[in-house]
């Protein structure tokens, strides 16, 4: 089992280490749930989410220092907002909702990009206070940080519908695969890095004009004909 254990995650078992990066393994593994979720439009998602923060993020934090609670908060409340989001939405079936796809636009762009840095600045948390980010050797950490926090941020556009949200998250765990291959990464987080960018890409797909929607679409956008009914 010990060995099992470090094959996974690249540490010895019962120690600290090792225990972060288990409890952030099965909260990386609840996130790829949720995108599978999302991709079909389902509220059961965001409590996917949820649970994700709370297995990873937030535990981390109440066992390892309380400091890490500026970056699991608002990641709980963008799962959250999430939820609330959704509900917004018409239901179809029994946990789906019908929800509005929207396109790429500059301004969902620019709120990306502001989200991305402020959950970045979050994350580095008193790292960026005290200058230590800055200092030398510490370029794959707040890379890593960086590309944790476009999936946070596109989690948002995810929930107001942003279609091009799905590339974000897929783009992130390709740049993070490439970031730790520079060092000895371990096998689970490099499996769900990969999870991630396929149900991303997954999401991509799902979420596109499906013919019917196409066609409804362009009828909407002529004037009723003055011949019918």
């Amino acid at each position: 089992m010990d060995d099992l254990f470090y094959t996974l995650f690249g540490q010895a078992s019962g120690t600290a280490t090792g225990t972060q990066v288990a409890l952030y393994a099965a909260g990386s593994l609840l996130t790829c749930i949720a995108l599978l979720l999302l991709a079909r439009r389902n509220d059961l998602a965001w409590w996917a989410q949820i649970l994700a923060v709370f297995a990873g993020p937030l535990t981390i934090a109440l066992l390892y220092g309380y400091e890490g609670l500026i970056s699991a908060v608002p990641k709980m409340a963008v799962a959250a907002y999430g939820l609330w989001r959704f509900s917004k939405y018409p239901p179809v079936g029994k946990f789906g909702r019908e929800v509005e796809v929207r396109g790429f636009s500059l301004r969902s762009l620019a709120w990306g990009l502001i989200l991305t840095v402020a959950f970045t600045a979050l994350a580095l948390g008193p790292m960026l206070t005290t200058g230590f980010i800055f200092s030398d050797l510490t370029t794959a950490l707040w890379l890593s940080l960086l590309l944790e926090s476009v999936v946070v941020a596109a989690l948002v556009g995810i929930a107001n519908g942003v279609r091009w949200a799905w590339l974000a998250i897929a783009g992130s765990g390709a740049a993070y695969i490439a970031v730790l291959f520079g060092s000895n990464p371990a096998l689970a987080t490099l499996a769900l890095l990969v999870f991630q960018v396929l149900a991303a890409l997954y999401g991509w797909w799902a979420w596109r004009p499906l013919p019917a929607e196409t066609a409804t679409a362009e009828a909407e956008a002529y004037p009723p004909s003055p011949y019918k009914g």
